[in-house]
């Protein structure tokens, strides 16, 4: 299988602080859905803003499809759902998307059906016409939405179902079984472990910037167990 991201020995370390990463490996295959799983502080914000290019490593390699993340052109086709997304109060959701849309290069006769595709499959068709007035799930939503404009091949998914009621955690996992139907990879990191389970092919745990496992979801969780009690365990070892 062909390597959607690509990393070899990832150190960075922060000036007066124990947090960060010490030697990540990690290979994550075109089309797989991925978890990136760890306690509070472990690194994975600090892992994602390095693959984005958002904090130059101390040492070590990224790529992503065979290019190295310093260029532009690595990082093309790349969504991207932060753990809290914000957006410009003033502008309508619409306003949000045509934005972004016209920022990555969405050719102009493409741009609106496709922002209303967007806006249909995050259930905002008909949200209130300015983002100061959505709800913390809508402005998940949006977020969601965004970061699926253009059709990338690859999407980051910090916490997308975060502030979402059951319905819209349902959604979230149908839109991630379409990325994966179309052949985008998805590389997750959320906290509810059972979506985890249910959605990802492959997993990593990380804790204290190291990794303390990773491989195929199916050998990762032993038959008889389940992922929480696995993480639990294995952070609890690493911890001790």
């Amino acid at each position: 299988m062909t390597a959607a991201v690509e990393v070899e020995h990832l150190v960075k370390h922060y000036a007066r602080s124990q947090r960060g990463l010490n030697g990540i490996d990690l290979t994550v295959g075109e089309g797989e859905v991925f978890a990136l799983l760890g306690p509070n502080g472990a690194g994975k914000t600090t892992f994602v803003k390095c693959l984005l290019a958002l904090l130059q490593p101390d040492s070590g390699s990224i790529k992503m499809f065979g290019e190295n993340v310093s260029s532009p052109g690595a990082r093309r086709g790349v969504g991207f759902v932060p753990e809290t997304p914000r957006f410009p109060d003033f502008l309508s959701g619409r306003e949000v998307l045509k934005m972004h849309g016209r920022l990555i290069g969405v050719p102009a006769k493409e741009l609106d059906p496709m922002i209303d595709e967007r806006l249909i499959a995050a259930d905002l068709d008909d949200a209130p016409k300015r983002v100061k007035a959505y709800s913390k799930g809508m402005v998940r939503r949006l977020a969601m939405a965004q970061a699926l404009m253009g059709d990338p091949r690859l999407i980051l998914l910090d916490e997308p179902t975060a502030d979402l009621d059951p319905i819209g955690r349902r959604d979230v996992r149908n839109q991630i079984a379409g990325l994966k139907e179309r052949g985008a990879t998805v590389i997750l990191n959320s906290h509810l472990l059972s979506e985890v389970e249910r959605l990802c092919d492959h997993a990593a745990i990380v804790h204290k910037g190291k990794m303390v496992a990773q491989g195929p979801m199916d050998e990762l969780v032993p038959e008889g167990r389940d992922l929480e009690s696995v993480f639990v365990d294995l952070i609890e070892k690493a911890g001790s």
